[in-house]
């Protein structure tokens, strides 16, 4: 629970209660970006670099669950889960991205996407949080050729790069 507090985000921020289910203390979000135009974006670490969803396709961010591993299941499914009742599907995003890196288990949070075309919410672990942000198109540049086609572009945020993820083809391609 005190995760935030003992990382350093990047940049200044204040701490502001934002409502997600494991915000008791709120996630962190910079004063500027509270109030500039733009689009939220969630930023965490997965394999050593920063990527980051829009808010508005995150249900909620919590804890790990248990995941139950399927037999038969594709690879860049995990298992699934029990969240407060509710059967979660857990993807391995380092898997999607075609990173080779495992998740390190210490600081490691479940971001669960909003779903509006399957039965089951998908979530995805990540190492640990940053911080949310408001991007603006002038620090955004197109995705390197080179990048997963679920990246589609480099967000450059107080010296950090950060890989923005297309949530909405990440989802079409798990269906």
């Amino acid at each position: 629970m005190d995760d935030f507090i003992e990382e350093k985000p990047i940049g200044e921020s204040v701490r502001a209660p934002i409502g997600f289910s494991d915000s008791a203390n709120g996630l962190y979000i910079g004063e500027k970006s509270a109030q500039a135009p733009g689009e939220k974006l969630v930023v965490f670490f997965l394999s050593g670099n920063l990527y980051g969803i829009s808010a508005q396709r995150v249900a909620e961010i919590s804890q790990p669950v248990p995941i139950a591993v399927l037999p038969n299941a594709p690879e860049w499914l995990l298992g699934i889960g029990n969240l407060r009742g509710e059967i979660i599907a857990v993807a391995n995003l380092p898997f999607i991205l075609g990173e080779n890196a495992a998740i390190e288990a210490a600081k490691t949070k479940l971001i669960v996407l909003k779903t509006k075309n399957f039965d089951t919410a998908i979530a995805f672990p990540v190492d640990k949080l940053s911080e949310i942000i408001t991007s603006n198109e002038k620090n955004k540049k197109a995705a390197e050729a080179g990048d997963s086609p679920y990246i589609y572009a480099n967000f450059t945020y107080q010296s950090n790069i950060i890989r923005l993820i297309d949530a909405e083809r990440l989802l079409q391609s798990l269906a």
